[in-house]
């Protein structure tokens, strides 16, 4: 059942738990010891507790009782499923969320010194539309939260993280890997266009009264050059995380920070996830007056990683790609139902990244 990193097997249907409810202890036996992680023991009970606000995928902390000499296992585990809320798992399905993730960890994470959880299985449905993660538990680290602006020592943790990405797949061609995206090789950005134009007028009708003209203006104008966004820079590119916001990293007090919730990785530009972090993670004025050193402090773990470029050059990509966080608040809030907590989170996002577009004049960028 277990198909570790560097494979790719699928199933004609979901032959592996898919809910918490459904995951046993014999599952549990048959991952860990495949992964090498279960020897002289054996699990004998599985207790789970539905945990996280993930809109795109269901999360599960499992623990773990054994008969037997289990010190080298894992007590409890994090299991994720395909959501529960049917529009936005079949959303996620058809756009290839479960496949990216499940394969992110198969084929990238073992090469990048990023820090992310240990998976101890993996499964992934033929039709790639449902799956099993079974991860480490990072616990007692926690995710942030977007209602609450990042402090700057999370901020500098994430930083460094998203550098160590950035770094180890600078400059790699990601055309023939379909578990990343890149969103304007095949077509110019044309589908990437529609779904924005389409999605745009309903935004505006759940979110415009939290907006001014001029956020609305600017994300009119982001809208209907959506293809020139995606085409315009011609740089090296790299693996971008693409959803690198708080809610998506773990943690541990002001020691270290884990990054989970692989599902939109894409080739992007080298500051595509430290602009979305700042843009979206943390309150407008703690960004405003904390933005140039910090990204000079990313171009400096950049160039600890062995990636070197200028401050300017740095700077330019971090002004033009703050316009990122307009694309995934947009679509994300499209592509999801309406609830109480996601909407507070999509506006209170929606304001932070239109608000950082025009603070750091990102309309440079689009056509006048």
């Amino acid at each position: 059942m277990l198909y570790p990193s560097g494979t790719s097997k699928g199933h004609t249907m979901a032959d592996f738990p898919t809910t918490a409810a459904q995951l046993t202890a014999a599952h549990l036996n048959t991952y860990l010891i495949e992964s090498g992680h279960l020897q002289d023991a054996q699990v004998t009970d599985v207790a789970h507790q539905l945990i996280g606000t993930g809109k795109m995928g269901d999360n599960a902390r499992l623990t773990l009782t054994y008969a037997g000499d289990a010190q080298a296992a894992p007590s409890t585990l994090i299991a994720k499923f395909p959501a529960d809320d049917e529009h936005a798992r079949a959303m996620a399905g058809a756009q290839g969320a479960y496949y990216n993730e499940v394969m992110f960890y198969r084929e990238l994470a073992p090469r990048t010194n990023m820090r992310t959880p240990t998976i101890f299985g993996s499964e992934l449905s033929e039709d790639r539309t449902e799956f099993l993660l079974l991860m480490e538990d990072m616990s007692p680290a926690e995710p942030g939260s977007q209602f609450i602006g990042e402090s700057r020592e999370h901020t500098e943790l994430a930083l460094a993280q998203a550098a160590k990405l950035a770094a180890t797949f600078y400059g790699e061609d990601f055309s023939d890997c379909d578990h990343v995206l890149t969103p304007a090789s095949d077509d110019g950005g044309a589908f990437g266009a529609s779904l924005m134009e389409q999605s745009w007028p309903g935004f505006v009708d759940r979110f415009g009264h939290g907006m001014s003209a001029e956020m609305i203006a600017f994300g009119e104008r982001n809208v209907h050059n959506h293809s020139h966004f995606v085409t315009r820079f011609t740089g090296p590119k790299t693996l971008a995380h693409g959803d690198f916001r708080t809610e998506n990293i773990l943690f541990d007090g002001n020691q270290s920070a884990t990054t989970v919730d692989w599902q939109t990785p894409g080739a992007s530009s080298v500051l595509t996830d430290a602009a979305y972090f700042l843009g979206g993670s943390v309150e407008t004025e703690d960004r405003r007056a904390w933005e140039k050193d910090l990204i000079e402090g990313y171009r400096a773990e950049l160039d600890r990683q062995g990636v070197s470029l200028s401050f300017q050059d740095c700077w330019d990509q971090y002004r033009e790609f703050a316009q990122h966080g307009i694309l995934l608040t947009v679509l994300g809030a499209s592509f999801s139902s309406a609830d109480e907590r996601g909407d507070r989170m999509f506006m209170t996002m929606i304001q932070r990244h239109l608000q950082h577009c025009l603070d750091v004049d990102a309309a440079e960028f689009l056509p006048a």
